[in-house]
């Protein structure tokens, strides 16, 4: 007789189960814990902006880590605002960013999968004046192997 009672009893408690818990573990699942830290902050030679180089550890089930670049006014903070990076790699080795002039900031990386890159920061995004950015790969390393295809050791 209790068998007959089991099934639904178990359906039941799992349901409510489901509709109790499932939104607590869907966001720990799939909602990124992020850690922000700046890797670099370096002046430019007239000392009027910042590059800043910015590592972003997320966590969840797409975590990992990535890299931003901003230039920012000397001192002021990294906005929030993801439409003022001017660099972001969701791969990077060797990251620096080198001012060779006041208004020419060198991304320099040994292997790097690059997904936005812009190569002007405007008054907008730092405040003060227009800087050039440029890409700067310190070795030949390339994504791609000569036929074309994914390394198999990115």
């Amino acid at each position: 007789m209790y068998r007959k009672f089991a099934a639904p009893l178990i359906a039941f408690v799992l349901g409510v189960c489901i509709a109790t818990f499932s939104r607590t573990l869907i966001d720990r699942t799939f909602t990124t814990v992020s850690y922000t830290a700046e890797s670099k902050r370096v002046a430019s030679p007239d000392g009027k902006l910042d590059a800043v180089f910015v590592e972003d550890s997320s966590g969840g089930a797409l975590g990992g880590v990535f890299w931003y670049v901003y230039v920012v006014s000397k001192g002021k903070a990294v906005p929030k605002d993801p439409n003022k990076r001017l660099f972001f790699a969701d791969e990077l080795s060797r990251g620096a960013v080198v001012w060779s002039k006041p208004n020419l900031l060198e991304i320099h990386y040994d292997k790097a999968s690059i997904m936005h890159f812009r190569n002007i920061s405007t008054k907008e995004d730092n405040g003060i004046e227009y800087v050039e950015l440029r890409l700067v790969p310190t070795s030949e390393y390339s994504l791609l192997t000569s036929e074309g295809g994914w390394r198999p050791d990115n």
